[in-house]
């Protein structure tokens, strides 16, 4: 691995050092044993398979992986918003030590947006089209009993809108009339409107030219900072998240393969998928052939037995053949799911 990787993912560790991770603090958001299924006439596509995290209080977690890895199946089941044909077959989403799974539909509605919040790919379609930016505000906190006067309201949306970085009067404009760095800072300013205390970033910065999501992601941190939020950053994007993360999850066919604070996980990647993810990623340093990863991801409908990458993977021994490797902490912090560590205490 090159240095200059390295320097990458330190630089999103510095600001804020590693928040999160004493010992007497107790995680914001807990997943144990989530499984969401999307129903076919062929049988179950076992999107999310038996998935387990934590996150802590004010840290940024990001969570990549190949496309149909599960991160935004994941995305949606943590705000109960898998629709027919998906199902949350089994698990736990506790919220604060507040069960996400046994809420009613009313309640789940009123914890959505003012407790954990979601920012998703794709401005355009998270925006209604003939709807001022204003109105789709107040259509937020409306839904939330939360109403004020004209004149507060105006203050507090000029506010909300400077806070993301957009001046007071584009809250009178329609989405069609900003660019994409403005309508997602809308999307952003409408998740915090309620002062949530995780927010999930969907992919915020698919479809935006590297500069914009530069920009965005730093609104993101920054509102983050001031909210003093936890916030689950999902992406394809490895080189992106070590710019901008404090700990990152490494998904794999429904499952995560990896989890680790960014700057080790960069210094000793430790699952073999990790370590090709971290491979593949161009060195403005070295000028060498780009490198990928053989083979493709497994269906779902069907999964292999086994560890899910062993077909991929150059160090795959007889056991990855039968048995799954579970998710198992390796070294401080760092949890790891694969048989090439099964011997370690």
């Amino acid at each position: 691995m090159t240095d200059t990787k390295v320097e990458n993912a330190q630089t999103a560790t510095e600001p804020k050092g590693d928040p999160g991770h004493a010992t007497d603090e107790k995680p914001i958001l807990e997943v144990r044993d989530l499984h969401v299924h999307y129903q076919t006439t062929r049988g179950p596509i076992q999107a999310v398979r038996g998935l387990n995290f934590d996150l802590m209080p004010n840290e940024i977690l990001g969570l990549v992986g190949e496309s149909g890895s599960g991160k935004s199946t994941l995305a949606l089941a943590l705000l109960r918003m898998i629709k027919d044909p998906g199902k949350i077959v089994q698990g736990e989403i506790r919220l604060d030590g507040r069960d996400l799974l046994s809420l009613s539909d009313s309640e789940m509605r009123q914890v959505r947006l003012a407790d954990i919040a979601m920012v998703a790919q794709g401005a355009m379609n998270s925006l209604n089209p003939v709807m001022r930016v204003e109105d789709q505000i107040k259509d937020a906190w409306a839904d939330h009993g939360v109403n004020y006067g004209r004149r507060e309201a105006d203050e507090q949306i000029a506010n909300l809108l400077r806070w993301v970085g957009l001046r007071p009067e584009v809250a009178r404009v329609y989405p069609h009339e900003l660019s994409g760095g403005m309508k997602q800072r809308v999307v952003i300013a409408i998740a915090i409107s309620l002062r949530p205390r995780v927010i999930i970033a969907d992919e915020p910065t698919s479809a935006l030219d590297v500069v914009v999501q530069r920009q965005i992601i730093s609104t993101l941190r920054r509102v983050q900072d001031d909210l003093q939020a936890a916030v689950i950053l999902i992406g394809h994007d490895i080189g992106l998240m070590a710019q901008s993360v404090q700990k990152l999850g490494i998904m794999y066919a429904g499952k995560v393969a990896e989890m680790s604070p960014i700057y080790e996980m960069f210094d000793e990647p430790l699952h073999p998928y990790t370590q090709m993810l971290i491979d593949s990623l161009p060195s403005p340093d070295e000028k060498a052939p780009l490198k990928g990863i053989p083979g493709i991801t497994p269906s779902l409908l069907s999964p292999p037995s086994g560890c899910a990458f062993k077909d991929r993977c150059p160090f795959a021994m007889d056991q990855c053949d039968t048995i799954i490797p579970l998710l198992e902490e390796k070294r401080p912090d760092r949890m790891v799911a694969c048989h090439l560590y099964s011997e370690e205490q």
